[in-house]
Order: C-alpha cells, then sequence, then structure tokens
C-alpha cells in the first residue's frame, strides 16, 4: 500500500518535483559527458516565452525566463504614430480669407486684407503756402486802463501802448484804429461796424485787446461789464467776408479768471478759419503787469516779434514761454491758431 500511494500521488504541501533527471556522476564527483548534453537540451525545452502587450500605446515587450536567469526585457524601436494628419493651409487670391483643404472639416478663418500703402494729398493752398501780406495791415485797438470804479485802473498800461505804436511804426500798419477805455456798448457797436467794413485793400486784420479779464475769456469794460471775447470779438471779426483768407491775428493781455468753465450759449455761425490768437496766460490764470513799464507779456510779445520777423509768427509763443522760464516769470502764454499757411510778419516791414 505504501509502496503505491508512493507511486501514484504526492503527498498534500509538497510542490511538484521537476521532470528534469538528476544528472549522472562518475565516481570521483563530475558530471558524465552524456549527461551534461541532455541536461543542456532539458535547459533549452524549457524556457518559457511571456508575451505583454499594452492596449494604450501598442508597444509590445517581451520578457524572456530562464532557469537560473532574472527578467531581461527587450525593448522595441521607437515609433511615432500621428493622431491627426495637420491640414496645410491655402490662402485665397485676394489674402482676406484663409482656407483649409475640402477633406476637412475645420471652418474658414477671416482676416482683415492688407492693403498697400497709400500717400494722402491735399490741395494746394490758395496762393502758395505763405499768406500774401503784400499789403498794408489794419490794426484794432481796445486798451482799457481806466474805469468807473478807480480801484480797476490799470497802472502801466499806456507802457503798453507805447510800444504798440513804436513797433508798428516800422511796418505797414498805416491804420491804427485805437479805442480807449469804451463801455460794453461801445465796444459792441464798433465790432458791429468791423463787421461790416470793407478789408479789401488790406492784407491781414491785428488785434490788441488790454484789460482785466474773467472766467470764459470774458474781457472787462469802462463801465465794469464784461464782454466776450470769442463772441464780441473773434465773431464779428471772421463774419467779415472781406477778410475770407486773410489772418486774423489777436493779442490779448488780460487775466484769464478763476479756473472754471462756463458753456457759452451764443451759436457760432462763422467759420474760425486764418486765426492765430496770442493769450497772456493759460486758462484760469493771471497775468503780470509792472505799474511803471508795463505788462510782462505785452512787452517781450512786441519785442520777439520785431527781433524774429522772418520766422512764422506762431513760434513767438514758443520764445515767450522760454524766456519767461528762464526769467522765473511764473506766467504761460498761450497761444490758439487755425492759420492754413505761414504767416511772416516781417513780410510787412516797411522797405528801407
Amino acid at each position: 500500500m505504501g509502496s503505491i500511494f508512493s507511486k501514484n500521488k504526492q503527498p498534500k504541501g509538497e510542490k511538484k518535483k521537476s521532470s528534469i533527471k538528476e544528472p549522472e556522476m562518475d565516481s570521483n564527483g563530475y558530471i558524465t559527458k552524456s549527461s551534461s548534453v541532455k541536461m543542456t537540451k532539458q535547459i533549452q525545452i524549457s524556457q518559457t516565452v511571456h508575451t505583454t502587450r499594452t492596449s494604450t500605446n501598442s508597444i509590445t515587450s517581451e520578457t524572456i525566463r530562464s532557469s537560473g536567469t532574472g527578467i531581461r526585457p527587450i525593448m522595441p524601436s521607437p515609433s511615432y504614430t500621428p493622431v491627426y494628419k495637420r491640414p496645410s493651409l491655402i490662402v485665397s487670391a485676394d489674402a482676406s480669407v484663409v482656407r483649409s483643404p475640402s477633406n476637412t472639416q475645420h471652418k474658414e478663418i477671416s482676416r482683415p486684407a492688407i492693403l498697400p500703402a497709400k500717400t494722402t494729398t491735399y490741395p494746394p493752398a490758395r496762393h502758395g503756402n505763405v499768406y500774401d501780406l503784400s499789403k498794408k495791415a489794419y490794426v484794432l485797438v481796445f486798451h482799457h486802463y481806466k474805469f468807473e470804479k478807480s480801484q480797476h485802473n490799470r497802472d502801466g498800461s499806456l507802457k503798453d501802448m507805447e510800444k504798440i505804436k513804436k513797433i508798428l511804426q516800422n511796418y505797414r500798419c498805416d491804420s491804427l484804429d485805437i479805442n480807449e477805455n469804451y463801455t460794453l456798448r461801445k465796444v459792441q457797436k464798433k465790432m458791429e461796424e468791423i463787421s461790416n467794413q470793407d478789408f479789401t485793400k488790406y492784407s491781414c486784420l491785428i488785434v490788441f485787446i488790454m484789460s482785466h479779464g474773467g472766467v470764459n475769456d470774458t474781457i472787462m469794460a469802462h463801465d465794469g461789464y464784461m464782454y466776450s471775447f470769442h463772441t464780441d470779438i473773434v465773431e464779428h471779426c471772421t463774419s467779415n467776408r472781406t477778410l475770407n483768407d486773410k489772418p486774423k491775428i489777436f493779442v490779448l493781455q488780460a487775466c484769464r479768471g478763476d479756473a472754471k468753465i462756463v458753456t457759452d450759449a451764443t451759436r457760432s455761425m462763422s467759420h474760425k478759419i486764418d486765426i492765430v490768437a496770442f493769450q497772456s496766460s493759460y486758462h484760469g490764470a493771471v497775468s503780470y503787469r509792472h505799474t511803471d513799464e508795463g505788462s510782462f507779456f505785452m512787452q517781450a510779445f512786441l519785442r520777439l516779434l520785431d527781433e524774429n520777423n522772418q520766422q512764422s509768427i506762431i513760434n513767438i509763443n514758443t520764445l515767450l514761454n522760454r524766456e519767461f522760464h528762464a526769467k522765473g516769470i511764473l506766467q504761460t502764454p498761450t497761444l490758439m491758431t487755425t492759420l492754413q499757411k505761414e504767416l511772416i510778419f516781417g513780410k510787412l516791414h516797411r522797405k528801407p
């Protein structure tokens, strides 16, 4: 019984014996040659090949496991399978729409067309690029230095008037229309005359105004009432058709009131072109006047105008600000211009 059991069944808990036979040895303990050959063949037969496949990237690795050896992976050569074939872009003839090939589902991409650069051309200025000052200039002056209330009197302003006469006598400015200490009503009446006057024989109009100033570029008349520089002065000048295409020069010596903005309800009816206006200070700022020598602005403006009469008149404001800054004068003259051409004041100079 015992021998039969040991021949057909193995006891529980024991591992299955290997089918490889024990090598035959000689009397000295060495493996015989025939037994060594048989053992080698048996090892080759007992090799098992395990193949592992990954479903994500389809990379195959083989692991060969043999008796008495470890695990050695055989790595495949790298390969790349594109997810999709990138379409090549085809540019349309007008270079404004980019389309993809017909076998793709990509939408059309709109792009702004690239237009060739163009050079803007302007119509030539009438009669050249410089104002014609071959005729004489008409000079209008509103000089307010005495007022009904004596505390408003402007001492030293007569020096400015003298400077105007002295400088302009060297130029073709024979007509000096001087109006001193006018009331509001007289100023308005005078400007109505100006709006209807014939300026055909004149090259340009020059307007000097000297007084106290207020909010929104208002000017004090002799009676203490204020008139508007833009509505009562500029508007009447630009509405005169005989002054069309002729430069209109305004020089205003006055404070510009508090730093407030007041809307002017009066509607402008004329085209504000060919104007250049010099003002003694920035909006909301004061202007300084020396009681013996006159105002800083008017004295410097007239001198620089005469010294630089071959330059464009708009350069005078740059020279003014440069000089005031250098001298430490806390006042900033300003310039407003709608000139269409170069205005060279020296062309009014009397020929020797």
